[in-house]
């Protein structure tokens, strides 16, 4: 399986990809090439694949992680080029998501062209779906510890009442080889612990050996906004203990998030940027 990173907060020095908050992830496998997410709304995905030589109206399979513009803003031109590639998402996604840490709320949810132009488009997933040969779609995650702190200035709305969104609308997909499986995460909005616990309670045989997203230790592009040391230390000792082989990570997780979990984790973590390939 092949990773490229199509678009991320961070990049090389000498880089001439571009780069804005948000992830897009590239996976072939098999013969079959899945977008996992698609970056934000400055086209940084559509750009960079063409740099990368990578074309995108080959993708047999879009899979959106939740409904956050810095995940889905790349949607609309991806359309362009691609006239039958499936996207897979929970439904709640298309509902109205805001973030801020006042009465001013701005809106972080999906552009309503996508839902008004291309809802043909959209399959909505409510259970474990295989998409692909061994490609599965997660929903549901249970909650068992609690969501990031950092979550706190992220909002669904209902009616003209803003209220601490739940994350109903997140999903994770899960690769499996044989007995091993990678998970992908976009920002772990549900806690990374909780999206392993649940691949655990579908795969119970499996092995999760590869971890690759974001785990939201920081909130948007305000890196003063972030976790707690013992949150992220917490967090990094469980994935340690859980056997977790290899985790890739950038996006929300931050500097100061992988600077706590790199000590925990040493070798075995190791951050991403835009246009990085990945072989598993």
């Amino acid at each position: 399986m092949d990773v490229t990173i199509l678009s991320e907060n961070t990049k090389q020095t000498r880089s001439k990809l571009n780069t804005e908050h948000g992830l897009s992830l590239l996976v072939e496998k098999n013969g079959n090439k899945i977008l996992f997410d698609t970056g934000g709304p400055k086209g940084t995905v559509i750009s960079n694949a063409k740099s990368l030589n990578l074309d995108l109206s080959q993708v047999d399979a879009v899979v959106i992680s939740h409904g956050h513009d810095d995940h889905t803003g790349g949607l609309l031109d991806f359309f362009k080029l691609n006239d039958h590639a499936p996207v897979y998402l929970k439904k709640e996604a298309l509902n109205c998501h805001y973030t801020g840490k006042s009465l001013n709320k701005k809106f972080i949810g999906m552009d309503l062209k996508i839902i008004d132009d291309y809802n043909d488009r959209l399959k909505f997933v409510d259970g474990t779906l295989e998409i692909l040969d061994g490609i599965f779609i997660i929903p549901n995650i249970s909650k068992t510890f609690p969501i990031p702190s950092t979550n706190r200035i992220l909002f669904t709305k209902d009616g003209n009442h803003f209220l601490n969104d739940k994350f109903d609308h997140e999903l994770f997909m899960g690769v499996k080889n044989n007995n091993e499986l990678t998970l992908f995460s976009g920002c772990g909005h549900s806690d990374i612990r909780n999206i392993i616990i649940k691949a655990k309670e579908v795969f119970p045989d499996a092995e999760i050996k590869n971890i690759i997203g974001g785990f939201h230790f920081q909130a948007g592009e305000i890196s003063s906004f972030t976790a707690k040391k013992e949150e992220i230390k917490d967090t990094s000792l469980w994935i340690k203990s859980a056997g977790v082989e290899k985790v890739y990570t950038g996006h929300c997780t931050g500097k100061y998030g992988f600077e706590i979990m790199q000590s925990i984790l040493n070798e075995s973590i190791e951050q991403f940027y835009t246009g990085k390939h990945i072989t598993i």
